[in-house]
């Protein structure tokens, strides 16, 4: 899936094709907003970068794999905890940093480069981060295309195991998407992509997204049960504009 746990869940029963460069996640015939995502307990509405306002799907997964422990993949009969939900629930457990020693690991993506640290922050305490930023502006900039696309985000996980009986848990995640027109294009009229390029050029707007989720999760454990209590924030911010002839110092005739 190329890193992407969103393809991987793609290929499972139930889950419908959809355009190759989209993560929506069509189940049975719901819409693509009627899914919920979870990490260990905590809700995140938003995996994906480029993400459409009222929908869950983008081009490109926020989710590092590198952190996940396990994937549970609810296409029905949802878990009672878990409401609000119409077509899928899916389960993420971010695996625990180790507690002797701290490591990292360098990543280089098809569309990104990254560094996932994990190390102890005391003697029943561990954190894992993961930073990451594309590289994508570049290569669409070298093949001469119009638009030049942008992501970074991070994913963390804190642990702290109190006693037996007691856990803290602290999970966040966040995402800054740019997206760029790429006015410096040859203007030779007599080449063959100048059509193409002046075209999108006049018509795309620029889009600039950012989201975040934070959440804390406390966990009680009895004999027979265990007694969770969460809180949590989410904050997504989409801003899309146009400026007539793409001249900042102009009238803008699109601004959302």
């Amino acid at each position: 899936g190329d890193r992407d746990i969103s393809k991987v869940i793609r290929t499972l029963p139930g889950v419908a094709a959809i355009p190759s460069f989209r993560n929506d996640l069509i189940i049975r015939g719901g819409a693509a907003n009627e899914n919920r995502f979870y990490i260990d307990g905590i809700e995140i509405p938003n995996i994906n970068h480029f993400a459409t306002q009222g929908s869950s799907g983008g081009p490109r997964g926020l989710i590092n794999v590198d952190l996940i422990n396990d994937v549970e993949f609810y296409s029905g009969a949802f878990p009672a905890a878990r409401g609000n939900a119409l077509s899928s629930v899916m389960e993420f457990q971010f695996k625990d940093a180790r507690r002797d020693k701290t490591t990292a690991n360098f990543i280089v993506g098809s569309s990104d480069l990254g560094v996932t640290v994990e190390t102890p922050t005391g003697k029943n305490a561990g954190l894992n981060l993961s930073i990451r930023r594309s590289y994508l502006q570049l290569l669409f900039a070298a093949l001469e295309l119009p638009f030049l696309p942008a992501y970074n985000d991070y994913n963390l996980k804190w642990k702290w195991d109190i006693n037996e009986k007691n856990a803290l848990t602290i999970i966040s995640l966040g995402a800054l998407d740019q997206f760029e027109l790429n006015l410096g294009l040859d203007d030779d009229t007599a080449s063959e992509n100048f059509v193409r390029n002046k075209y999108l050029l006049d018509n795309l707007v620029v889009n600039e997204q950012w989201n975040y989720t934070f959440g804390a999760k406390w966990d009680h454990y009895f004999e027979l049960g265990k007694l969770s209590l969460i809180a949590s924030r989410n904050m997504l911010q989409n801003d899309a504009y146009k400026y007539l002839n793409n001249d900042n110092t102009q009238l803008r005739t699109f601004d959302y």
